[in-house]
């Protein structure tokens, strides 16, 4: 039995609490289900983490130009 591996990228966004936004591609992975988006919030900044199929590079650009 052979499955089919999705492609996915993993984008990291932080906000700070001073509006500052970073955004990079952290990771590729091959999964045979996309991973989950995740959320943290600190006492600084909240940081998502964003597994797409093909629009982490476009999410990154638009966060940097935010």
């Amino acid at each position: 039995m052979v499955l089919d591996l999705l492609s996915c990228i993993i984008a990291c966004t932080s906000c700070d609490d001073r509006g500052r936004v970073v955004s990079n591609i952290v990771d590729a992975v091959k999964a045979a289900s996309r991973p989950e988006s995740s959320f943290k919030s600190t006492s600084r900044k909240d940081i998502y983490l964003d597994c797409t199929l093909s629009a982490a590079r476009a999410h990154v650009e638009g966060a940097r130009l935010a």
